[in-house]
């Protein structure tokens, strides 16, 4: 009897320390949000970037020796790492840009993004197609708004700016890459950004990357200001490529610095999560691509030698 009673104790005792046992090694087994988790579940966690040709990173290699897109510059100045981004900006854009944009808002969607940066994703719903009345452009950006307001995450969307600028650019043929009649005209533009206005207004999720002001700026040489960084004069004119049409590295960055701020002002996780410093960034992008870089250079360096060999041969013959 006393037997049966110490083993009906112990299976008592048991049965009141598994509970708590299993508590503790679920406790030590559990993995506490560090810093950098946290981090990656915030609003960088997942970006996705659609748009044209700036979103593609047209022209960037010429100063990189690396093919670099938006996606990759924004991933310089997030601080912490997140998922991987996806980056849809495609130089296509301009030829169907109902089509090609539904495809990337698809793709975009299926990502699930907790950010979708769209700063030139407009640009070819209201330039582009020769005339057109303002209510013809204003319609066509609307398709464009339509497609983004699929969307449910915060999204940075850039306005329409004054390119006719780029008439006097030089692209890789030597003359503009855009025509005077697929720049809207002046009330046209104002009446497009209006509405745009008035479209972002009524979404809190939406902020508008001011492409116009950018723009103005470096055109008319003025002083650009955003978080510590000074850009004027001289700096200015290492913005934008040949084409007067896309920008270079520098210029990128500083488009970029630009939108997040205006990003900041209405969601809080941006200021703490951004690296302002425009020199810190660059350097970032240059440490990215080092290695593609050298790559280039080599192979570059080989091509020279292989030349000179070929002249000293025939010069010998």
């Amino acid at each position: 009897m006393p037997s049966l009673q110490k083993r009906l104790f112990c299976l008592l005792l048991a049965g009141l320390l598994l509970p708590c046992g299993l508590q503790a090694a679920c406790l030590q087994g559990e993995t506490k949000p560090t810093e950098e988790t946290a981090r990656t579940k915030g609003l960088f966690a997942r970006v996705a970037v659609i748009g044209a040709s700036v979103s593609a990173g047209y022209g960037l290699q010429t100063d990189l020796k690396a093919k670099v897109k938006l996606g990759d510059i924004v991933e310089c100045l997030v601080e912490g790492e997140g998922e991987d981004g996806l980056d849809l900006g495609s130089n296509m854009l301009f030829r169907s840009p109902k089509t090609v944009g539904a495809d990337q808002v698809d793709a975009a969607l299926l990502h699930k993004p907790t950010l979708v940066i769209a700063v030139d994703f407009l640009f070819w719903f209201a330039y582009g197609r020769s005339g057109g009345s303002t209510q013809d452009r204003v319609e066509r950006v609307d398709e464009a708004l339509a497609l983004l307001d699929r969307f449910k995450c915060p999204i940075l969307v850039g306005d329409i700016p004054d390119m006719s600028m780029a008439l006097k650019g030089k692209g890789p043929f030597g003359f503009p890459l855009i025509t005077r009649n697929m720049i809207p005209p002046e009330p046209a533009r104002v009446a497009i950004n209006k509405h745009l206005q008035k479209w972002a207004k009524a979404r809190p999720r939406v902020t508008i990357a001011p492409l116009s002001e950018f723009l103005e700026t470096v055109q008319s040489g003025g002083t650009l200001k955003v978080r510590g960084n000074k850009w004027s004069g001289k700096d200015l004119d290492s913005m934008l490529q040949q084409d007067l049409l896309h920008p270079r590295p520098q210029g990128t960055l500083s488009l970029l610095i630009l939108a997040l701020d205006r990003l900041a002002d209405s969601n809080d996780q941006v200021s703490d999560q951004i690296c302002w410093d425009s020199d810190l960034a660059l350097k970032r992008l240059l440490e990215s691509t080092l290695e593609e870089r050298t790559r280039y250079e080599a192979a570059l360096k080989r091509r020279e030698e292989r030349r000179a060999e070929r002249e000293k041969k025939r010069q010998d013959d």
